[in-house]
């Protein structure tokens, strides 16, 4: 599965009906590496997710495990972890975003994705005026770099 999506800083937090989910994720891999292995907890749900490089455009597959699994291999991302909380809401044109409103050292780090259906659409978007800059291709705002910054 190809993940198209466009990653901003946040300049102001968004008024409206927005949803929010805990999230805490955890790397299997470096930044270093040329794949992304995650472990994500979503509220009551697990996940493990295998990303390939790339900016606008790269291959994601993922798959739901249970709270066994993921505990059994959450201590093998021990210093590559990130927590923070996710809003999902719309845009009035109704396309939908994530921001994510980091936590810990990382606070008060916040950042939205868009996610699209092609690169022409992705290249089409006009992002609102509380987009703030445009950080797709800065791998300094990628979750797995993230995880590593030192508080």
């Amino acid at each position: 599965m190809t993940e198209i999506e466009r990653k901003f800083l946040v300049a102001t937090f968004p008024d409206g009906e927005l949803h929010a989910v805990p999230l805490r994720q955890g790397y299997l891999t470096t930044p270093t590496d040329s794949i992304e292995l995650r472990l994500r907890q979503q509220g009551t749900e697990y996940f493990m997710t295998l990303k390939s490089e790339g900016g606008l455009s790269r291959q994601e597959y993922e798959i739901q495990i249970d709270v066994t699994q993921f505990e059994m291999l959450w201590p093998a991302t021990e210093g590559r972890r990130v927590e923070k909380t996710r809003y999902s809401g719309k845009l009035p044109d109704g396309q939908l975003f994530e921001l994510d409103v980091f936590a810990g050292h990382l606070s008060p780090l916040m950042l939205v994705e868009v996610e699209f259906l092609s690169e022409d659409a992705a290249q089409a978007f006009i992002p609102p005026p509380w987009f703030g800059e445009e950080v797709t291709e800065d791998k300094r705002y990628k979750n797995k770099a993230l995880a590593l910054s030192i508080p």
